[in-house]
């Protein structure tokens, strides 16, 4: 009886860590298929925000001041 259960063990541990594997596999692609639900879900909202209330666009304001393009003033 010891020797048929020593030599079952190691197809035992194979068998869990097959099943294992496979739920591992079917969380992952589980997760995968909800990310994507909310992914699709935020994207339409923003998509849906940006039509119905676009930003208004600011015409650029053109800086006022003077440029220094030199390191002459720098401390050597």
């Amino acid at each position: 009886m010891k020797r048929l259960l020593s030599q079952l063990v190691p197809f035992i541990f194979i068998g869990i860590a097959i099943v294992a594997f496979a739920f591992g596999i079917m969380l992952l692609a589980y997760l995968f298929v909800f990310g994507a639900i909310i992914g699709l879900i935020l994207f339409i909202v923003a998509w849906l925000k940006q039509t119905f209330f676009p930003h208004k666009k600011n015409p650029p304001q053109k800086k006022r001041g003077r440029v220094i393009d030199s390191t002459d003033w720098e401390k050597k």
